[in-house]
């Protein structure tokens, strides 16, 4: 997994933000973040080794995990910082890391591996596999359209979110705004954004439910990507 080690010219094109290196790295490196969420990992806090059991019982949560972690990942900064010298699964798992273990602090839920009990049923391969409409120039005009259809404050909580990559806690400080406002712009804005691909021709097979919610955040994500480039 030294996908941008190998390739200066992906590194570049990707610290550009350019469409093709974001998908070639969300390709490659996607796969093993769901293994890596789903599987868990040890930490240490408060000079105590603690362990995240993984996300595998509850799938929709590994899908809202992996969102979150490539909306940091592709954030303009977070891309920069990158500095292409060590493997960028590291760098990736990394942020990852941070965010389930501040997200197990601030719902106060740390807790001992001895105290998990680890869940047997296994992640669907196929919730892993890359949105074949990632590159569709289709659909980021459609994206580009709708984001010219919003309102300001939801205008500004997808350039807080998907854009700088924002945690929660920091768009409701951007914005000045509860966190409980946030989820629920959020929210609305990706029920709007469902409904009109949907209208669209698009997400075949896909419900309003969690993975639905969960694909449209893959692509409002790279298609805010895309328009910061």
């Amino acid at each position: 997994m030294t996908l941008l080690l190998q390739d200066r010219l992906l590194l570049d094109a990707f610290r550009r933000g350019e469409t093709s290196a974001l998908s070639a790295v969300y390709q490659e490196y996607v796969r093993p973040l769901y293994a890596m969420l789903s599987d868990g990992f040890t930490f240490s806090s408060d000079n105590a080794q603690r362990r995240f059991a993984g996300y595998r019982a509850v799938p929709w949560r590994i899908e809202n995990a992996v969102q979150e972690t490539f909306a940091r990942a592709f954030a303009p900064d977070a891309r920069h910082s990158y500095d292409g010298l060590r493997p960028y699964r590291n760098y990736l798992f990394s942020i990852a890391r941070n965010l389930v273990v501040d997200q197990m602090r601030i719902d106060a839920r740390e807790v001992r591996a001895e105290e998990v009990e680890l869940p047997t049923a296994e992640v669907d391969g196929a919730q892993a596999s890359a949105d074949e409409q990632i590159l569709d120039k289709e659909v980021i005009a459609q994206c580009e359209a709708f984001l010219a259809s919003i309102d300001s404050e939801h205008r500004d909580l997808f350039e807080a979110r998907f854009h700088k990559g924002l945690s929660v806690e920091q768009t409701a400080k951007e914005l000045h705004i509860s966190e409980h406002q946030v989820k629920r712009r959020e929210r609305l804005l990706k029920k709007r954004f469902f409904r009109l691909m949907k209208a669209c021709g698009y997400f075949e097979g896909y419900c309003l439910d969690q993975a639905g919610l969960a694909k449209v955040a893959r692509i409002l994500l790279l298609c805010a990507a895309v328009r910061g480039r």
